[in-house]
């Protein structure tokens, strides 16, 4: 009786072990063919967002009204308002809430407040997420902060009446080590490593260029540096710099 019970037994491991190999292989390539699902692109915790500041429209609203309860227009930075990038001509991003404002500028100036870069936009149409780009003919200095500026002209007789938001924008020199990681890295993955070694600039222009296709990433961004709300706000097809 007794070899009977390890005959059946037996005969049930054989018949039972394709199966656990089977579902083990499945799981096993179902890790491998999704590893991004092991991406983050969360920007590395820092100081908190405050309700309002620099990177909140700062100037008086007389002749640009919002809706009440609109989000303002808000300067997508870290939490710090302070930027890092290794670009020579990186890219920046405003929120546009509605507005009746037919213009605004976009500039660029050093620290001793001297202006290296300064246009008007037409902005008459425009609302959403703006993507602005410096011309190429331009290149940041390594090692050198920069303030940069978007107002909306809200009365071209009296520019005090400007909304306008500003950050600070740092160029700093690639490591070999972290260009390395970058050679051979996915987008997706470029991004992550931009975060990790906490380049603002690179980091959303990237996740930028990826979000009809990762959604999810561009939304983790934003939470991450307390700018949830905008998340799902739309791209704006407007402002295209000189080039």
């Amino acid at each position: 009786m007794g070899r009977q019970n390890i005959k059946f037994w037996g005969l049930l491991a054989l018949a039972t072990s394709p199966m656990i190999v089977t579902f083990l292989g499945v799981q096993l390539v179902q890790a491998q063919s999704t590893p991004e699902l092991l991406i983050s692109v969360e920007f590395p915790s820092g100081p908190q967002r405050a309700s309002s500041g620099e990177t909140r429209g700062a100037g008086t609203r007389g002749f640009c009204p919002l809706v009440p309860g609109q989000i303002e227009l808000t300067a997508l930075t870290p939490g710090d308002n302070v930027a890092t990038t290794v670009a020579d001509n990186p890219k920046f991003f405003v929120y546009v809430p509605e507005h009746e404002a037919k213009s605004a500028e976009f500039e660029i100036t050093d620290k001793s407040g001297n202006s290296i870069y300064s246009t008007k936009l037409d902005i008459s149409e425009t609302s959403g997420i703006v993507q602005l780009a410096l011309p190429k003919k331009l290149s940041l200095t390594t090692n050198k902060e920069y303030t940069w500026t978007f107002a909306m002209i809200c009365d071209e007789w009296d520019r005090g009446a400007d909304e306008y938001v500003e950050g600070t924008i740092k160029k700093v020199e690639i490591s070999s080590d972290l260009e390395n990681s970058l050679k051979n890295a996915s987008p997706l993955e470029q991004a992550e490593i931009y975060a990790k070694a906490r380049i603002w600039n690179e980091t959303i222009a990237t996740v930028a260029e990826l979000r009809n296709s990762n959604p999810t990433e561009w939304e983790e961004l934003l939470t991450s540096v307390g700018l949830q709300e905008i998340a799902s706000e739309p791209f704006a097809p407007c402002c295209q710099v000189e080039e």
